[in-house]
């Protein structure tokens, strides 16, 4: 009884990851390489990811049986990652959720600076990476790739590897412009994603 709900809730995990998730990176990409335009739109900006969600995901829950059709056994050893990444996706997940707000998760704080001041975060988990949401999420696909062994999480994880890097740099060089050399001291002091 216990297995089948784990194995339920894996399986789970995994396809929301890859149907739910990849529509995240496009978003945030695009909100990142072309702050003016967006910030000029304010939250509306939220109503095109409302219509290019559908665009990405649906058709991504439509084939699901296509995509998971291919699932591989794992190793001891790989279910044994998957289980520590998951344990510290959480672990991150909880100590980012103490210093990050809402509305800075939500991307308030980007798209209407002047109305959602913020300083450059610093304490906490933010003291030792920078990136601490973006390492839970690519903790979680690790997780879900380990622990389901579905071939469209592997992907996923490859994909998120390449789009991760590019997201955050695009972002840090928005955060270079909207707090000059505070923001550049403290990429010096601390590591861009694994942490000290």
């Amino acid at each position: 009884m216990v297995a089948t709900i784990v194995s339920l809730g894996v399986t789970f995990l995994a396809q929301a990851l890859v149907i739910a998730y990849p529509p995240v990176f496009v978003f945030w990409i695009l909100i990142h390489t072309r702050i003016d335009f967006w910030r000029k739109l304010g939250k509306r900006a939220y109503w095109y990811a409302c219509l290019v969600w559908p665009l990405i995901s649906g058709p991504l829950l439509f084939w699901r049986q296509s995509i998971f059709s291919v699932r591989w056994s794992m190793p001891w050893w790989i279910t044994g990652i998957g289980l520590v990444s998951f344990v510290l996706a959480l672990w991150v997940g909880r100590q980012s959720s103490k210093v990050i707000s809402r509305r800075t998760l939500l991307g308030l704080v980007e798209l209407e600076p002047q109305r959602n001041p913020q300083p450059v975060m610093q304490t906490g988990i933010y003291g030792r990476t920078r990136n601490p949401v973006y390492l839970t999420h690519w903790l979680l696909v690790v997780a879900a790739a380990a622990l389901s062994g579905y071939a469209a999480n592997w992907i996923l994880l490859a994909s998120e590897v390449v789009l991760i890097a590019i997201l955050i740099r695009v972002e840090e060089k928005e955060l270079l412009e909207r707090y000059g050399s505070e923001f550049a001291s403290y990429m010096q002091r601390v590591p861009r994603f694994i942490p000290k």
